[in-house]
C-alpha cells in the first residue's frame, strides 16, 4: 500500500493524492484519490480496500508518519492506520527505511498509472480524474493480461484462487 502525490489540475490549486493497494497474489489493484494522505484517510481507505479485494492478512507500507510512529519522538504511539490494522487483525509490515524497491509492486503500479493514465489525459476537474482512474482500474483488473500472471488478468486469477469468496469481490 502506498500513496502518490498528483499534480494540480490546470486552473486549480493544490495537490491530490492517489492511495493504492495491490493484492500480491492476484495483482488486483484498488485506488482512490483524496485531498490529503493523513492517517485517518489511509485507515478509511484500508477498510474500503478490505471490502473490495480478495482476503488478505498483511499490508506492507513505507515508514511515513501517516502509517507508523515508529521513528517519531514518541514511538510508542499508534496512528489511526496502525490501530485499525490491529483491530482488523491485519499485520502491518514496514519495509526497510530508505528502500522503496522493497515495495516494488506498488511503486511499479504508480509508474504504470502515470504512463497509461495521468501523463496521457488532460483532466477538466477532480471528478473527471477520479472517473478516468476508475475506468483505468476496471481495465487493469478485468481485461489487461499480466505477464507475471501467465497472461491472465487479475480477475481471472482471483476467480481461480478465491472462487469460494468471489461473491464478496467487488472490482468497481
Amino acid at each position: 500500500m502506498d500513496w502518490q502525490q498528483l499534480p494540480a489540475i490546470k486552473g486549480q490549486r493544490g495537490f491530490a493524492y492517489k492511495i493504492s493497494i495491490i493484492h500480491l497474489s492476484t495483482r488486483i489493484k484498488y485506488s482512490e484519490i483524496h485531498h490529503n494522505h493523513n492517517t485517518q484517510t489511509l485507515a478509511g481507505f484500508l477498510l474500503r480496500a478490505m471490502e473490495r479485494l480478495p482476503p488478505f492478512y498483511i499490508v506492507f507500507t513505507d515508514n511515513h508518519m501517516a502509517f507508523t510512529m515508529k521513528f517519531a519522538y514518541r514511538s510508542e504511539r499508534q496512528t489511526a492506520f496502525s490501530k485499525l490494522a490491529k483491530n482488523l487483525k491485519v499485520i502491518h509490515a514496514l519495509i526497510a527505511k530508505g528502500k522503496p524497491w522493497r515495495n516494488g509492486f506498488i511503486e511499479r503500479s504508480n509508474r504504470t498509472d502515470n504512463e497509461a493514465l495521468f501523463n496521457q489525459k488532460r483532466f477538466t476537474c477532480e471528478e473527471h480524474r477520479r472517473y478516468e482512474l476508475r475506468l483505468w482500474e476496471m481495465y487493469y483488473n478485468r481485461q489487461r493480461p499480466h505477464q507475471g500472471l501467465d497472461m491472465m488478468t487479475p480477475l481471472e486469477l482471483a476467480r481461480k484462487q478465491h472462487f469460494c469468496h468471489i461473491s464478496n469481490l467487488a472490482l468497481c
